[in-house]
């Protein structure tokens, strides 16, 4: 049994359609820069300001201030995805995001993503770790303040100095008191429906991580669609992650989920209880590009 939500883990369970049509109709209503996952383009005059800014982030940060913080995406998952049902009793989840110098509106539109699209009785929390921003006045008070005013489900935990982002990932890991832990990175936006598909499998095996299909944001115009290649996680023999189109059988079974080598290490969904019967993550670890295969290999 998980033990915070009670609910009983197992293969036959009773299904449920987990969409909510409300929140969809809406978002098909919406219009406006970057709405329904459109590229945006800024107005001339402004290249000065965006250019520094994509310095400073990888990304162009100064657009992004320009979209709705719970912008609307077109839904582009796979068609059958789109029909499936799920099991009717899931477990509870805490989503972990550890961030390092995040840029304000792309950290907090991750956080409004996960708070709207997620079934309100199963998100627990929202831990955000600072692994020790230093030069970001708006990460610090202002977060709390905005987190505690519009997402209170959200809170803010700080290292005292900068430790990497394996470490972060897990002393966020440790606050966790749901049965799942739902790990992403500080600047994703989730699909509709995007929760029930991580966790089904779990509820079915409890000793299973489950990724999903990461889709794309473009770091120009915040055009968001759906990745160009394979979802099988491999590597080459420098252990460099690759992603491999699936076999033919699994292809013919979507969206039943299928068996994966190796998991992608910045988005997945794991049970608490087995996330620690691992041992976490080797205490070794500290910036990213290892964390996929620790927890693989065990």
């Amino acid at each position: 049994m998980f033990p915070e939500s009670g609910v009983v883990p197992g293969g036959a369970q009773p299904l449920k359609d987990w969409h909510n049509l409300t929140q969809e109709r809406l978002d098909r209503l919406r219009s406006g820069p970057g709405e329904h996952g459109a590229p945006h383009h800024l107005t001339a005059g402004r290249e000065k300001e965006r250019d520094a800014l994509f310095e400073t982030n990888g990304f162009n940060a100064l657009l992004s201030d320009d979209l709705a913080l719970d912008r609307s995406l077109k839904d582009i998952r796979h068609p059958k995805c789109q029909e499936k049902r799920y099991a009717a009793a899931l477990p509870t989840v805490s989503v972990v995001i550890p961030f390092f110098e995040e840029h304000w509106t792309t950290l907090l539109r991750t956080v409004v993503s996960v708070a709207n699209r997620s079934p309100k009785h199963l998100l627990k929390q929202i831990i955000l770790v600072d692994d020790g921003s230093t030069m970001k006045a708006f990460l610090k008070e202002p977060l709390e303040t905005w987190l505690a005013e519009h997402v209170p489900i959200a809170q803010v935990v700080r290292l005292p100095e900068r430790r990497g982002l394996i470490t972060a990932r897990q002393e966020g890991a440790k606050k966790v008191t749901a049965d799942v832990i739902v790990v992403l990175d500080s600047h994703c936006e989730v699909m509709i429906n995007w929760l029930p598909p991580l966790l089904d499998p779990i509820v079915r095996n409890p000793r299973t991580a489950v990724c999903p299909l990461i889709d794309v944001i473009n770091k120009d115009t915040f055009a968001y669609s759906p990745q160009d290649n394979g979802g099988r996680g491999a590597f080459d023999w420098r252990l460099y992650y690759k992603r491999l189109p699936l076999p033919p059988e699994d292809e013919a079974r979507l969206p039943e989920p299928f068996e994966n080598p190796v998991m992608n290490g910045g988005l997945f969904a794991i049970s608490r209880k087995f996330f620690w019967e691992l041992g976490g993550y080797d205490p070794g670890l500290a910036i990213w590009g290892g964390e996929q295969y620790d927890l693989s290999f065990k």
